[in-house]
C-alpha cells in the first residue's frame, strides 16, 4: 500500500502515457468527465477500433494509499484488446478532500461513461471496475454502495445510476474498524484519508468500510489477494469473502501463495497461482459478467 509499484506480469500491460497503442486501438487521453471539487477530472480511454457495438466496459481506479499514484499507469491496453471499452481515471488524494470524496470521484466516472454510454459505443448496463490497494478499496465501495445517495457527489451527471455490473478488487482494504485487521502503515494512511483518528470519529472510518455495506444484489466480484501481504494483511479480503458469502453475492477469493503487495513473488519464490493463470482467472470472470 505504501508502495506502488508492479511486477509487470502481476497487472497485465501497464503501461504510461507515452507508450504507443497497439495497432487496432483507439486511445484518446486527458478527457474531463466531470469535477472534483472547482477541478477537472480526467480520463484516458482505449477501445477497439473495429468491433460490434455496444461494448461492456471497464473503469480501471489506480492504487497508491489514496495519495499518489496516477491513472497514466494502466491496463487500458490489454483491456482494448480483450474487447472492452477501457477507461482510467482521476481521482482526489486525501490531501485534496477527505473521505467521501475518492468514492464520488468514482461514482461520478461511472455516471459520466453511463450517460455518453451512446456515444462511445458502451452498453450501458455491462459496466465493471478493477481497481488494486487503494483503488481495490474503491471498487469494493462501488460494488456495494452503488445505492448510496449521500456518495453521489455534485460533480456532474445527476439522476444517471452510478452502480456497476462486475468488481475486481485486486489487495485492497474492507474493514477499517476491527484493529486486528490492519497494521500501522495502513492505519497511518486511513487516518489522512478520514482526517481523524478512528477513537475520535469510529462511525466516519465505518462509513469507508465496504463490508458495512454487503447486502444481497450486490454485483458479482473477484477478490485477489496474496498471502505474504503485509501492507493490507490478507484477513482484510477473507472477513470480506465471508461478508460476501452470507448476502448471497456471487464471488471469488483468489488467495495468491508466496504473494506480497503488488502481487509480487517474495524473493526466492514464485506465486501460486502464476501471474498468467491469475489474469485467465480475471478474463474469466469479466467475460462471465460484462
Amino acid at each position: 500500500m505504501p508502495e506502488q509499484n508492479f511486477s509487470p506480469t502481476a497487472i497485465p500491460a501497464i503501461l504510461t502515457a507515452e507508450a504507443p497503442p497497439p495497432e487496432g486501438i483507439v486511445v484518446r487521453r486527458d478527457i474531463a468527465f466531470g469535477k472534483g471539487g472547482l477541478r477537472d477530472l480526467l480520463a484516458d480511454i482505449a477501445y477497439p477500433e473495429r468491433a460490434p457495438a455496444p461494448l461492456p466496459a471497464v473503469i480501471w481506479i489506480h492504487g497508491g494509499g489514496w495519495k499518489e499514484g496516477t491513472r497514466k499507469e494502466s491496463p487500458i491496453y490489454y483491456l482494448a484488446q480483450k474487447g472492452y471499452f477501457a477507461a482510467s481515471i482521476d481521482y482526489r488524494f486525501a490531501a485534496e478532500a477527505k473521505w467521501p470524496a475518492q468514492l464520488e470521484d468514482c461514482k461520478l466516472a461511472v455516471r459520466w461513461l453511463r450517460a455518453k454510454a451512446a456515444q462511445y459505443g458502451v452498453n450501458p448496463e455491462r459496466i465493471g471496475v478493477w481497481g488494486p490497494s487503494a483503488g481495490g478499496h474503491l471498487v469494493a465501495c462501488l460494488g456495494t454502495m452503488g445505492d448510496i445517495k449521500e456518495y453521489e457527489g455534485d460533480g456532474g451527471y445527476p439522476g444517471v445510476s452510478s452502480a456497476v455490473q462486475a468488481v475486481v478488487e485486486y489487495f485492497g482494504p474492507t474493514d477499517f474498524t476491527v484493529p486486528g485487521l490492519s497494521v500501522p502503515v495502513l492505519d497511518e494512511l486511513v487516518r489522512e484519508l478520514f482526517g481523524v483518528a478512528f477513537e475520535q470519529n469510529s462511525q466516519l472510518w465505518k462509513s469507508g468500510s465496504p463490508i458495512a455495506y454487503v447486502k444481497p444484489g450486490d454485483p458479482p466480484m473477484l477478490l485477489v489477494h496474496g498471502d505474504s501481504d503485509v501492507a493490507v494483511p490478507l484477513a482484510q479480503s477473507t472477513v470480506f469473502d465471508e461478508a460476501l458469502s452470507k448476502a448471497g453475492v456471487p464471488h471469488e477469493l483468489l488467495v495468491v501463495k508466496n504473494a506480497v503487495h503488488g502481487l509480487w513473488a517474495n524473493p526466492g519464490t514464485t506465486t501460486d497461482p502464476s501471474p498468467a493463470d491469475i489474469q485467465k482467472a480475471v478474463d474469466a470472470f469479466l467475460g462471465k459478467y460484462l
